[in-house]
């Protein structure tokens, strides 16, 4: 005669959790095939501003006298220092931004009810 092996399986009936929380595992252990997913890092992004940080300061800088001139004759041209400012802010904002990125310094995400 012929035997048949057969294997049970258990299932788990108890209480199921409402959250989609992942099981706590001690420090040092790993979960057998979890892989880790790797943001990639905007280095091409904080390239690019860091050249054009460098590149708007060097052009401020070498034409003081043009930008002193402009700058102070009244009437609308009292708006090219605050674009100007706008210009420098957004610009050293997203360098510095996606500097922190690069080196791996993420804000803290906080959940709120």
């Amino acid at each position: 005669m012929r035997q048949h092996n057969q294997t049970q399986l258990r299932v788990d009936r108890g209480k199921r959790s409402t959250t989609n929380k992942a099981p706590a595992i001690a420090p040092g252990k790993s979960r057998g095939l979890e892989t880790r997913r790797t943001k990639r890092r905007p280095v091409s992004k904080m390239v690019l501003f860091g050249a054009l940080s460098m590149a708007s300061y060097f052009l401020l800088f070498s034409n003081e006298q043009l930008v002193t001139q402009t700058y102070t004759l009244g009437g609308w041209y009292a708006a090219f220092p605050v674009l100007t400012a706008f210009l420098f802010s957004f610009v050293h904002g997203a360098f510095a931004s996606n500097l922190l990125s690069v080196l791996g310094i993420e804000a803290k995400k906080t959940v709120t009810s």
